[in-house]
């Protein structure tokens, strides 16, 4: 008999310092009528599928970041985000919202997935039996990954020197690359140009198919950008 698997919890990584961004809080910023970290929070509370999201803040953001709580989003302080994203991952994996669930990985600055590939990518989590589903556009991968629950121990034992991308490695094997129609998933803001372009779709799925390009030129053009 396989596992019974209920729906996942939403693990959103808000502690980073968004150096490339500018001295201003990125996740902070005003994007149309809403902050960034509120677009990437509508795509998890949107999604059918998906009961609860644990957002992880940096030390003192219980505070900054208290506008974001509800009935369903919970904040989680990583007292130190400096070894990096793992961290957080840690931080998030610890509260007890995600107990025994699956749990997705979102980074903050990725705004716009549609909450019916969200929906979609926990139907084919559950029918293709993997334990980790990765979604890609054009071969590239994208956010937010889909974990088993049983990893989240990986997580606490592997990923000091090269984060989540440790575990990936330990689970090729039952590790699922989801192809998707949806650049979104590839599309981060990063920078104050990101920012300035994301609500022209076209325009921020010109730089997801230029960051593809690129990541085939890097490979010789010979396969699927990782």
């Amino acid at each position: 008999m396989g596992t019974l698997r209920t729906d996942p919890v939403a693990i959103v990584l808000a502690a980073g310092d968004g150096a490339r961004f500018g001295p201003e809080p990125k996740l902070l910023a005003p994007l149309g009528k809403r902050r960034l970290i509120e677009w990437t929070l509508r795509t998890y509370a949107k999604a059918r599928r998906v009961k609860d999201v644990v957002v992880v803040v940096p030390p003192g953001g219980l505070v900054t970041f208290a506008f974001l709580r509800s009935p369903t989003v919970h904040l989680v302080e990583n007292p130190d985000p400096t070894p990096g994203m793992i961290s957080s991952i840690r931080a998030g994996l610890d509260s007890g919202w995600v107990a025994k669930r699956d749990f997705l990985l979102a980074p903050g600055d990725v705004p716009f997935v549609p909450p019916e590939l969200v929906d979609r990518m926990v139907s084919t989590f559950w029918v293709r039996q993997c334990r980790i589903l990765i979604p890609t556009y054009e071969g590239m991968g994208g956010h937010p990954g889909l974990y088993a629950s049983d990893l989240k121990a990986d997580f606490t034992l592997h990923g000091d020197a090269h984060g989540a991308r440790e575990i990936l490695m330990r689970h090729r094997a039952s590790t699922v690359r989801w192809a998707v129609s949806e650049p979104d998933v590839c599309f981060d803001v990063d920078t104050p140009e990101d920012l300035a372009l994301a609500l022209d779709g076209g325009a921020r799925w010109a730089r997801v198919l230029r960051d593809v390009q690129a990541r085939k030129e890097a490979l010789g053009g010979s396969g699927a950008a990782r």
